[in-house]
């Protein structure tokens, strides 16, 4: 069967906003160069550069970054989208961020990207440690996730999702990560395509793409499947077991 395999990049690919290892790229650039292969992450160009090396972009069929609302072939952009956060809410995330309980604000809280916004209340500027402060606080206290059920009750046309380690996407409704099974699926209509994801969990950034896979079920099946993944050790052992596409 031939096959198309998408996969997430920060904390699937990568330990969250670090590169890849060592390791990893080797068995990530092997695997490249027997599959056909995309990636598909909330982040923009410039973080994937950060955090995987020149010779897998151009190995990869394509990079979906934005959540799907940027699209590069090649090194060149096939499509962007636009989206203009209404200022209600601007303000909403701004009071957020003056009110929230967590102490330490970095600066950088707020980074507008093609068709989307991202929100971060520790900020951008964190350093690693701080960065993990925060997610392991999130956790206990689940901020991220009443941020987004606010959001999205307030805005009814806007969608939100939890991604990475500190952040929220913030993007009109279907401009998301099902943008990229859309495209892959009318370019190669009779590949079956696999997902590997950390965020497959309702109100993740990688959901969507689950979600119009699920939608699409009755003409997908057999063909097209998720793959959830924890860490990249999860997808380390993921690629080990596939075997070549012919």
């Amino acid at each position: 069967m031939k096959r198309i395999y998408i996969f997430d990049i920060d904390g699937t690919l990568t330990p969250p906003r670090l590169p890849m290892t060592e390791e990893m790229v080797g068995l990530f650039t092997d695997f490249c160069k027997d599959h056909k292969v995309f990636l598909a992450t909330g982040s923009d160009i410039v973080k994937v550069e950060e955090q995987v090396p020149l010779a897998i972009r151009q190995l990869v069929k394509g990079i979906f970054t934005c959540s799907g609302n940027k699209f590069f072939q090649d090194e060149r952009v096939i499509y962007e989208k636009e989206f203009s956060p209404p200022q209600e809410l601007i303000k909403l995330l701004e009071d957020w961020l003056k009110y929230s309980s967590y102490p330490v604000k970095t600066g950088h809280h707020l980074e507008i990207r093609p068709g989307m916004l991202n929100f971060s209340t520790v900020g951008r500027n964190c350093t690693q440690k701080q960065r993990e402060d925060y997610y392991y606080w999130d956790n206990e206290i689940g901020e991220r996730k009443i941020l987004r059920e606010k959001i999205i009750y307030m805005f009814p046309v806007l969608d939100c999702a939890i991604g990475g380690q500190i952040s929220v996407d913030i993007y009109p409704r279907g401009m998301d990560k099902s943008q990229a099974y859309s495209w892959i699926k009318s370019e190669y209509p009779k590949h079956g395509i696999i997902f590997c994801g950390d965020r497959l969990q309702p109100g993740g950034n990688d959901h969507p793409f689950f979600r119009a896979m699920s939608q699409n079920y009755t003409s997908c099946k057999p063909l097209d499947m998720v793959v959830p993944v924890s860490d990249w050790k999860d997808t380390k052992r993921f690629l080990l077991n596939c075997e070549k596409d012919s």
